[in-house]
């Protein structure tokens, strides 16, 4: 009875472990299936904005070329403008010119040697007074010359002479007249200046000998 209820007598080799199992491989994620539906409404969306910016280029290139035919059309009204001011006053100034150049021809009709000088010269003096006045409307003025100080901004000088009655630098003949436009200097006057009073002459050297013969005269 005794032997029964003992436990079993085993080997003395001690029993093995058993073998660890291998751990199972990590199965990669599945990739995502494609979204056709989204991948179609992008392209259509791109679609739309390409031809969106199509259009507005279109309207850019029209509205530049309209631009440039009204700036050609601008440049021509202004060229034709300036082309006809440009006639008006020539027209101004020449009307105002013909009766100086009909003066003259009366006068070149009736001169005859006969006429005497003076009378000339009258009928000269007058188609000059006219074409002054004529020319005057336009701004046009003679410079002042004779008697006044030299002053190179309207006058130029082409010699200068001595002048005792006439102080230095002042303008003593007017060789040709000049004339101002308004306030613009359209001719200048040239002149001739005073260098002020002439040198002194030199006195005369005293001859040696004249004070003793005088004294010896005496």
């Amino acid at each position: 009875m005794d032997d029964m209820n003992d436990p079993p007598v085993t080997s003395g080799a001690p029993a093995e472990a058993p073998a660890p199992q291998p751990e199972p491989e990590a199965q990669p994620e599945p990739l995502p299936e494609p979204l056709p539906e989204l991948e179609i409404e992008f392209e259509d969306d791109r679609g739309d904005e390409l031809a969106a910016l199509e259009k507005k280029v279109a309207e850019e290139h029209d509205r530049l070329l309209r631009t440039a035919a009204e700036l050609d059309n601008f440049r021509k009204r202004a060229r034709r403008d300036i082309e006809d001011a440009g006639v008006r006053g020539r027209a101004e100034v020449l009307a105002d010119i013909l009766p100086t150049i009909d003066a003259l021809d009366l006068a070149l009709k009736n001169a005859d040697d006969s006429a005497p000088a003076s009378a000339v010269i009258g009928g000269v003096e007058m188609v000059r007074r006219q074409f002054l006045v004529s020319m005057a409307r336009f701004g046009l003025k003679p410079i002042a010359c004779v008697g006044n100080a030299f002053d190179p901004s309207f006058h130029e000088a082409v010699a200068q002479i001595p002048n005792a009655e006439v102080p230095i630098g002042a303008v003593i003949e007017e060789l040709r007249r000049g004339f101002m436009l308004g306030e613009r200097l359209l001719r200048a006057s040239l002149v001739v200046v005073s260098s002020g009073a002439p040198a002194p002459a030199p006195a005369p050297a005293d001859v040696p000998g004249d004070s003793g013969e005088e004294g010896g005269n005496g």
